[in-house]
């Protein structure tokens, strides 16, 4: 991944949610979803385009592995996993 696509905020990384859409050949609405339902953690605004910390792309991992390889629900999801750190 090119860093051209990485964001420093206060000194952490963020990366935009259609970024890691594609790294994760997911799509993004299913992201968007994810990040409205809390999954995600705290994100932040950044010229029109919400950015979610790197920090956090491991909880991404286990989303998608949830909802695209065994196909739960978002809903189901948020019940199963702990709550994210802000």
């Amino acid at each position: 991944m090119s860093t051209a696509h990485r964001i420093v905020i206060e000194g952490e990384s963020y990366l935009s949610l259609e970024t890691i859409a594609d790294c994760y050949h997911i799509e993004v609405v299913r992201l968007r979803e994810a990040y409205g339902l809390g999954l995600l953690g705290h994100g932040r605004d950044h010229g029109g385009t919400i950015v979610v910390a790197t920090r956090h792309l491991d909880r991404v991992a286990e989303i998608v592995r949830l909802h695209v390889y065994h196909r739960l629900d978002l809903d189901v999801i948020g019940e199963l996993l702990p709550p994210e750190d802000s």
